[in-house]
């Protein structure tokens, strides 16, 4: 079926309509119902998605085919047993579809209530990758700001925002029986749940406590590589204290060594350093607007792009 759109008479008098229209002017009609019924992007995959249930459940196709043969009276009474079987579906669909839009907008934060997934190894330290305090992120709507806490973050397709679990040829998640909290409260039916707050938040303490060789390391890290301090050195750089070029070029190269300890020696693989250490300073730079070059004499020469 050709989907139309009618306007005028049909849209001031839809009663009139139905009752001497053809099956096309019902069918744009009840689009229309089920837009408003939806409440989500007409051209969405769940709006796609409830509009097949939902028309599978009503029986529409078949009172579509018979909609020609119906007197008026029939005809009315078919509409409203399709508007309230539909009442009712939608309703019953006030939770995930799976449609997946959301798992390829970005990757879930972890919470508190995501340890377990860990300890279960549902998750494990190559899953997940660790955003400081201090870096600069984008968000949802394409916003750019500092982090004021840190988080731990599912990893996401490299050169997407796709979510690492979400399976985009099938549509469907690799873990969603064990999905992270944050998966859990996604409503994109309704109104967003509130972000969670800082104290909600998993972090890198949370599950080092058992490794203190590891907590220590990242400690170290911390104090001669955290983004603030990495901010700080470009803002008196571009002031003119040249001394601060020798504080950003010590945090790039024990950034740089730590992590190569780590693979060489430790032979963690760089998705668990990642969680770790967070993002490379020079990923973080880039970010910023400069980029960080290692010369063929080992040292780093930073430019803006």
């Amino acid at each position: 079926m050709t989907e139309k759109k009618f306007l005028g008479k049909i849209r001031t008098d839809p009663w009139e309509a139905l009752a001497k229209g053809p099956r096309e002017v019902m069918a744009s009609l009840w689009q229309d119902y089920l837009k408003e019924l939806i409440q989500a992007e007409p051209k969405s995959r769940r709006a796609e998605i409830l509009r097949k249930e939902i028309e599978a459940a009503t029986e529409f196709p078949q009172v579509y085919d018979q909609w020609p043969e119906m007197t008026p009276e029939a005809r009315a009474e078919a509409w409203f047993t399709l508007v309230g079987a539909a009442k009712a579906r939608a309703q019953a669909l006030e939770t995930c579809v799976r449609c997946g839009e959301c798992c390829e907008k970005g990757s879930p934060t972890l919470l508190l209530n995501d340890l377990d997934l860990l300890r279960r190894e549902i998750l494990t330290w190559t899953d997940i990758y660790t955003l400081r305090p201090g870096e600069p992120v984008t968000d949802r709507e394409d916003k750019v700001a500092p982090l004021k806490e840190e988080r731990l973050k599912v990893r996401e397709v490299p050169g997407t925002r796709q979510c690492w679990f979400y399976l985009a040829a099938s549509q469907s998640c690799r873990i969603y029986e064990d999905r992270p909290e944050q998966c859990r409260r996604q409503q994109c039916w309704s109104e967003p749940h509130p972000a969670p707050g800082p104290e909600e938040l998993l972090n890198r303490g949370h599950l080092l406590k058992a490794v203190p060789e590891m907590a220590e390391l990242m400690a170290a890290h911390e104090e001669r590589c955290a983004p603030a301090r990495l901010e700080q050195a470009l803002a008196d750089l571009a002031a003119g204290r040249e001394e601060a070029g020798d504080e950003l070029f010590d945090a790039l190269h024990f950034d740089l060594h730590l992590r190569k300890m780590l693979r060489e020696e430790w032979e963690l693989p760089p998705a668990a350093i990642e969680f770790l250490l967070g993002r490379p300073l020079t990923e973080i730079l880039n970010a910023w607007g400069y980029k960080a070059t290692l010369t063929p004499e080992g040292v780093f020469k930073v430019e803006l792009r």
